[in-house]
């Protein structure tokens, strides 16, 4: 099966895990032996195709849960002081759990695959502290090599098992707290998308329930690296400095349009929240941000820095996005951030990235864009 395949049955099959699925991008790798996630500003998971293409029946898609689950349950950021090679395998003992037998590789580590082996009734349905505590008190059943990124664990039967021990590398290069913010948004979507199954909701719900998302943090991930001035040899202008050599051109770097909802839909304490998070954003430095207000028109773009200054309403009408849209193309900006309630009509296509920050509670007015939610 390839991996497209994979993504297209969890869409239709299984709409949770297939929506936290769609926003990671697959990509090919030779330098990976089975399967790994990156998770800095976008989220990749690399894949060995020869390995992944050869794996049974529902396998593929196993193994796709298997690294979400990994994400959604936040086992980067929960390693702590633990040794990593006997953290990475309660990890995949946790996961696991969580994932039909037929649907996982026959060497990946499972409770049930290892009581038989050592002859220890291991519990199920545990979490991956627990699995670690349990395996570090019998370690004597079992040895671990570390090869390629895994963990081979080898067993007085003779038997190999497997698991991943990309998460301690990746922990250490990301921002963990815009991480989870991000992961905390995708999962507050993906639950419109379909149920959160019953055997992790309360592990979820455990984790995620202090969390406040800073969606300041996804918009700044949104922009990071996009506005940095840039330098360019240019023929076309000859050197101030140095007769006959070529001159510099420079570039203030992306422009974004920041659309705010003024329709009659938004109420004026909802309003004014936007107005006042627009400070916030001034923060994000080298690129340039207009601000327009629209309901079914826009008003005239302003810079950021004008309209957090006298910014005020102008528009009382219903709701409808396309405007928006005609506006940044014909501003050839293709960075859009919507702030609105979701009432309205948008276009079936865009050709924008877009981030849509929403009223809590609100739906998501098209299938693309990513979202986060104001004051979650």
């Amino acid at each position: 099966m390839q991996i497209r395949d994979a993504l297209v049955h969890l869409l239709l099959k299984q709409p949770f895990y297939g929506y936290m699925a769609a926003s990671i991008a697959p990509a090919d790798s030779k330098a990976v032996q089975t399967t790994r996630m990156i998770t800095g500003p976008t989220l990749r998971l690399l894949y060995n195709k020869d390995w992944y293409e050869a794996l049974k029946g529902e396998q593929p898609i196993g193994v796709i849960i298997h690294e979400l689950l990994h994400l959604i349950l936040l086992h980067p950021f929960r390693k702590g002081n633990r040794e990593h090679m006997l953290w990475a395998v309660a990890c995949d003992m946790a996961v696991n759990e969580n994932i039909p037998q037929n649907m996982l590789p026959e060497d990946y580590v499972t409770a049930d695959t290892l009581s038989r082996e050592i002859r220890v009734k291991l519990p199920n349905k545990k979490s991956a502290e627990e699995y670690y505590d349990i395996l570090a008190g019998i370690e004597g059943q079992f040895s671990f090599l570390e090869m390629s990124g895994d963990v081979t664990i080898r067993l007085k039967s003779g038997m190999e098992l497997h698991a991943n021990l990309y998460m301690e590398e990746e922990a250490s290069e990301i921002n963990r707290n815009a991480a989870k913010s991000m992961l905390s948004e995708l999962l507050e979507q993906a639950k419109f998308e379909g149920d959160i199954p019953c055997d992790i909701e309360g592990s979820i719900a455990a984790l995620y329930k202090s969390d406040t998302v800073n969606w300041r943090n996804v918009l700044r991930r949104f922009l990071s690296g996009k506005g940095r001035t840039v330098v360019r040899k240019s023929c076309k202008r000859e050197s101030k400095r140095f007769e006959n050599l070529p001159g510099s051109k420079r570039s203030t770097g992306i422009q974004a349009l920041l659309a705010i909802d003024a329709s009659g839909s938004i109420s004026e304490q909802q309003l004014t929240a936007f107005q006042g998070e627009l400070l916030s954003i001034q923060r994000i430095t080298g690129a340039t941000i207009h601000v327009t207000q629209f309901d079914t028109a826009c008003t005239p773009p302003v810079k950021l820095e004008k309209y957090a200054r006298d910014g005020r309403r102008f528009k009382s009408g219903g709701t409808d996005y396309r405007p928006v849209f005609e506006l940044a193309d014909k501003l050839r900006i293709h960075l859009l951030m919507v702030f609105t309630d979701g009432e309205g009509k948008a276009p079936e296509q865009v050709n924008q990235q877009v981030v849509w920050v929403l009223t809590k509670g609100a739906a998501k007015p098209a299938e693309y864009g990513h979202v986060v939610t104001l004051g979650a």
